[in-house]
Protein backbone atom coordinates (compact mmCIF):
# COMPACT_ATOMS: atom_id res chain seq x y z
CA UNK A 1 0.00 0.00 0.00
CA UNK A 2 2.90 2.51 1.29
CA UNK A 3 4.68 1.45 -2.26
CA UNK A 4 1.77 2.10 -4.70
CA UNK A 5 1.45 5.85 -2.60
CA UNK A 6 4.89 6.30 -3.57
CA UNK A 7 4.38 5.69 -6.87
CA UNK A 8 1.38 7.79 -7.18
CA UNK A 9 3.19 10.66 -5.09
CA UNK A 10 6.36 10.30 -7.81
CA UNK A 11 3.73 10.20 -10.96
CA UNK A 12 2.45 13.30 -10.00
CA UNK A 13 5.55 14.80 -9.05
CA UNK A 14 6.70 13.88 -12.86
CA UNK A 15 3.64 15.62 -14.51
CA UNK A 16 3.48 18.72 -12.36
CA UNK A 17 7.25 18.52 -13.58
CA UNK A 18 6.72 18.14 -17.18
CA UNK A 19 3.67 20.92 -16.72
CA UNK A 20 5.59 23.31 -15.14
CA UNK A 21 8.44 22.51 -17.81
CA UNK A 22 5.95 23.52 -20.63
CA UNK A 23 4.38 26.65 -19.16
CA UNK A 24 7.81 28.58 -18.69
CA UNK A 25 8.48 28.30 -22.34
CA UNK A 26 8.22 31.47 -23.94
CA UNK A 27 7.70 31.89 -28.21
CA UNK A 28 10.89 32.48 -29.88
CA UNK A 29 10.96 34.83 -32.68
CA UNK A 30 13.95 34.43 -34.85
CA UNK A 31 16.22 38.04 -36.02
CA UNK A 32 14.45 39.95 -39.14
CA UNK A 33 15.34 42.54 -41.48
CA UNK A 34 14.12 45.87 -41.08
CA UNK A 35 14.88 49.49 -42.64
CA UNK A 36 15.97 52.73 -40.60
CA UNK A 37 16.85 55.46 -43.31
CA UNK A 38 16.79 52.83 -46.30
CA UNK A 39 19.42 51.04 -44.62
CA UNK A 40 18.60 47.35 -44.06
CA UNK A 41 19.03 46.10 -40.25
CA UNK A 42 18.67 43.58 -38.13
CA UNK A 43 15.78 43.54 -35.65
CA UNK A 44 16.11 40.72 -33.01
CA UNK A 45 13.36 40.19 -30.79
CA UNK A 46 13.79 39.57 -26.67
CA UNK A 47 11.15 37.64 -24.58
CA UNK A 48 8.83 39.89 -22.24
CA UNK A 49 6.95 37.10 -20.07
CA UNK A 50 3.66 37.25 -21.38
CA UNK A 51 3.99 34.38 -23.90
CA UNK A 52 1.69 36.51 -26.36
CA UNK A 53 3.26 37.08 -30.10
CA UNK A 54 2.47 40.27 -31.83
CA UNK A 55 1.70 38.90 -35.45
CA UNK A 56 1.02 40.34 -39.18
CA UNK A 57 -0.63 37.70 -40.69
CA UNK A 58 2.15 34.90 -41.14
CA UNK A 59 4.80 36.68 -39.68
CA UNK A 60 5.79 37.31 -35.66
CA UNK A 61 7.49 40.62 -34.62
CA UNK A 62 8.07 39.53 -31.20
CA UNK A 63 6.98 38.75 -27.63
CA UNK A 64 3.88 41.53 -26.84
CA UNK A 65 4.31 43.28 -23.50
CA UNK A 66 1.97 43.63 -20.70
CA UNK A 67 1.80 47.41 -21.35
CA UNK A 68 0.88 48.15 -24.38
CA UNK A 69 -0.48 51.78 -24.54
CA UNK A 70 2.01 53.93 -26.47
CA UNK A 71 4.70 55.32 -24.22
CA UNK A 72 6.99 58.52 -25.32
CA UNK A 73 9.84 56.56 -23.55
CA UNK A 74 9.91 53.58 -26.20
CA UNK A 75 10.75 53.51 -30.05
CA UNK A 76 8.72 53.28 -33.16
CA UNK A 77 8.57 50.06 -35.41
CA UNK A 78 6.48 50.80 -38.52
CA UNK A 79 4.41 48.14 -40.39
CA UNK A 80 3.98 49.99 -43.60
CA UNK A 81 0.82 48.17 -45.64
CA UNK A 82 1.43 46.82 -48.31
CA UNK A 83 5.18 47.17 -49.00
CA UNK A 84 7.53 45.07 -50.95
CA UNK A 85 10.00 43.64 -48.10
CA UNK A 86 7.87 41.04 -46.74
CA UNK A 87 5.64 39.22 -49.59
CA UNK A 88 3.43 35.68 -48.63
CA UNK A 89 1.83 34.06 -51.86
CA UNK A 90 -1.64 33.53 -51.53
CA UNK A 91 -1.67 36.80 -48.87
CA UNK A 92 -0.93 39.46 -50.93
CA UNK A 93 -3.20 41.84 -47.99
CA UNK A 94 -0.65 40.82 -45.31
CA UNK A 95 2.37 42.18 -48.08
CA UNK A 96 4.29 45.02 -46.13
CA UNK A 97 7.49 47.18 -44.82
CA UNK A 98 8.86 47.31 -41.17
CA UNK A 99 10.71 50.71 -40.42
CA UNK A 100 12.20 51.73 -37.24
CA UNK A 101 12.75 55.10 -35.98
CA UNK A 102 16.11 54.75 -34.17
CA UNK A 103 18.54 51.46 -33.55
CA UNK A 104 20.04 49.99 -30.27
CA UNK A 105 23.16 50.64 -29.24
CA UNK A 106 26.08 48.33 -27.04
CA UNK A 107 23.67 45.25 -27.39
CA UNK A 108 20.88 47.10 -24.88
CA UNK A 109 17.16 45.34 -25.77
CA UNK A 110 14.43 48.42 -25.75
CA UNK A 111 10.83 48.64 -26.23
CA UNK A 112 9.21 49.26 -29.34
CA UNK A 113 5.78 50.66 -30.38
CA UNK A 114 4.04 49.42 -33.04
CA UNK A 115 2.39 51.53 -35.47
CA UNK A 116 0.18 50.75 -38.90
CA UNK A 117 1.09 52.68 -41.87
CA UNK A 118 -1.95 52.07 -44.06
CA UNK A 119 -1.07 53.74 -47.46
CA UNK A 120 -4.71 55.27 -49.06
CA UNK A 121 -3.68 57.16 -51.85
CA UNK A 122 -3.26 54.37 -54.53
CA UNK A 123 -0.06 56.88 -56.54
CA UNK A 124 2.24 56.57 -53.32
CA UNK A 125 4.92 54.12 -53.67
CA UNK A 126 4.74 50.81 -51.81
CA UNK A 127 8.34 50.46 -50.94
CA UNK A 128 8.86 53.82 -48.39
CA UNK A 129 11.95 53.03 -46.01
CA UNK A 130 12.51 55.56 -43.76
CA UNK A 131 10.42 57.13 -41.20
CA UNK A 132 11.20 60.82 -43.06
CA UNK A 133 9.12 59.13 -45.66
CA UNK A 134 6.32 58.22 -43.64
CA UNK A 135 5.98 61.30 -41.86
CA UNK A 136 5.64 63.30 -45.38
CA UNK A 137 3.08 60.70 -46.68
CA UNK A 138 1.33 61.33 -43.91
CA UNK A 139 1.40 65.10 -43.72
CA UNK A 140 0.63 64.95 -47.78
CA UNK A 141 -3.32 64.73 -48.96
CA UNK A 142 -5.11 63.79 -51.99
CA UNK A 143 -9.03 63.69 -53.58
CA UNK A 144 -10.33 60.36 -53.93
CA UNK A 145 -12.49 60.76 -57.48
CA UNK A 146 -16.12 60.90 -57.55
CA UNK A 147 -16.09 57.00 -58.27
CA UNK A 148 -13.30 55.86 -55.91
CA UNK A 149 -14.29 52.84 -53.63
CA UNK A 150 -12.70 51.62 -50.63
CA UNK A 151 -11.18 48.68 -52.24
CA UNK A 152 -8.88 50.74 -54.24
CA UNK A 153 -7.21 51.65 -51.08
CA UNK A 154 -4.28 49.72 -51.43
CA UNK A 155 -4.15 48.54 -47.67
CA UNK A 156 -8.08 47.79 -47.47
CA UNK A 157 -7.96 44.40 -46.61
CA UNK A 158 -5.53 45.12 -43.17
CA UNK A 159 -7.82 48.08 -42.37
CA UNK A 160 -10.81 45.90 -42.68
CA UNK A 161 -9.54 43.20 -40.88
CA UNK A 162 -7.43 45.43 -38.26
CA UNK A 163 -9.57 48.30 -37.59
CA UNK A 164 -12.76 47.07 -38.98
CA UNK A 165 -12.66 50.28 -41.00
CA UNK A 166 -14.96 48.55 -44.32
CA UNK A 167 -16.48 51.55 -46.07
CA UNK A 168 -14.77 55.12 -47.84
CA UNK A 169 -17.55 56.26 -45.20
CA UNK A 170 -15.49 54.83 -42.02
CA UNK A 171 -12.88 57.21 -43.54
CA UNK A 172 -14.94 60.39 -42.45
CA UNK A 173 -12.86 60.52 -38.93
CA UNK A 174 -9.85 61.21 -41.40
CA UNK A 175 -10.80 63.34 -43.49
CA UNK A 176 -9.28 66.70 -43.92
CA UNK A 177 -11.92 70.12 -44.03
CA UNK A 178 -11.76 69.85 -47.24
CA UNK A 179 -12.56 66.42 -47.87
CA UNK A 180 -8.71 65.16 -48.58
CA UNK A 181 -7.74 62.17 -47.08
CA UNK A 182 -3.85 61.55 -46.11
CA UNK A 183 -1.72 59.69 -48.49
CA UNK A 184 -0.87 57.49 -45.63
CA UNK A 185 -2.62 56.99 -42.44
CA UNK A 186 -0.31 56.35 -39.36
CA UNK A 187 -2.49 54.43 -36.02
CA UNK A 188 -0.84 52.92 -32.71
CA UNK A 189 -1.56 48.93 -33.09
CA UNK A 190 -1.60 48.73 -29.09
CA UNK A 191 1.04 46.90 -29.55
CA UNK A 192 4.39 46.97 -27.96
CA UNK A 193 7.19 44.36 -28.34
CA UNK A 194 11.37 44.52 -27.14
CA UNK A 195 14.41 43.99 -28.74
CA UNK A 196 18.05 45.13 -30.10
CA UNK A 197 18.27 46.68 -33.30
CA UNK A 198 21.64 47.05 -34.83
CA UNK A 199 24.16 46.60 -38.12
CA UNK A 200 23.32 42.97 -40.06
CA UNK A 201 26.23 41.10 -39.46
CA UNK A 202 24.61 37.85 -40.68
CA UNK A 203 22.73 37.13 -44.00
CA UNK A 204 19.11 36.69 -43.07
CA UNK A 205 17.31 35.00 -45.88
CA UNK A 206 13.55 34.94 -44.68
CA UNK A 207 11.36 36.39 -42.42
CA UNK A 208 10.33 35.09 -38.92
CA UNK A 209 7.80 32.80 -38.73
Amino acid sequence: MLGHHIRAVSTIAIFAAGFGAVGSMRPSVKPFAVYHDGDDLIFTPEAAGTRKLASVGPWNLGERLGDEKPADKRLNLYVVVPGMQYRAPGKTEYDHNLVINKYTVDGKPRDWDVFWCFILDPKLRADLRSERELLMAKHQTFRPATLFDFKDIPSHALMAERLSIKSMADLKPYRRRDGSLPQLLILPAHLAVRATAEVRDVTITTPAH
